[in-house]
This record gives structure tokens, sequence and C-alpha cells, in this order.
């Protein structure tokens, strides 16, 4: 073989490299470690991408409630976005009313805004 057909080879592997490694679809828990390593990173916008992603991607995972309730959080608590958060923790009170969040959920809501000074009493 000449060093052009190995040139071609090379850039043909690359590519379709290239298009598998892109291609692969992410776990969950994949997406939720993302998630929590970009939020450790001061990330936030990028650890609510992960979250919206296992939501929108992965929307029968068991990871969804979790996910759902961290992209409040994240907005309420890091991005000081309430209007999103609200909207978030009341999407998440329809989706699921018995889940253990739920306590959290209400928390969260109802202390939204406030200094932890504020929360002592």
């Amino acid at each position: 073989m000449n060093s052009r057909t190995l040139l071609k080879l090379f850039l043909l592997f690359f590519i379709f490299s290239i298009i598998f490694v892109c291609g692969k679809k992410l776990t969950d828990r994949e997406m939720m470690e993302f998630a929590q390593k970009e939020s450790l990173r001061g990330n936030p916008e990028k650890a609510v991408s992960y979250y919206e992603k296992i939501v929108r991607i992965h929307p029968d995972s068991e990871l969804c409630p979790t996910a759902l309730f961290m992209i409040g959080y994240v907005n309420a608590n890091e991005l000081k976005n309430y209007e999103e958060a609200s909207k978030v923790y009341s999407e998440f009170l329809e989706k699921y009313p018995d889940n253990e969040l739920v306590s959290s959920v209400n928390f969260e809501l109802e202390n939204m805004g406030k200094s932890p000074e504020q929360l002592v009493p």
C-alpha cells in the first residue's frame, strides 16, 4: 500500500470512530454522574443540562424523579432562577405525588429565596 491509501484508510477509520463515539447514547446513570461532576466543578448550567437529558431521553428511568428534583434545586439554589425552579417543582409534584422527595420539594417551595438565617427559628 502506498502512503496515499494509508492516509485514506486512516481518515476513514478516524471518521467512523468519531461517529461511533458521538452516536453512543449515554445511560441514565452516566448522565447523572456527569451532572453531579459538573455541579461539583461549579457548572450549574451544564449540570441542569444533564439532568434535563435524563428526564427527556430516559423518561421511565428510576432516576427521573431525582433528576427533576435536581433541576429545580439547582435553579433555585445555585442559579437563583426561582420562576423556573417553581415551575419544575410543580411538575415534580404532578408527576410524582407519592415520591419520597415530595417533602423536600414542598420545603424548597416554602423557603425558596430565603437566606439560611431566615430558615433558623
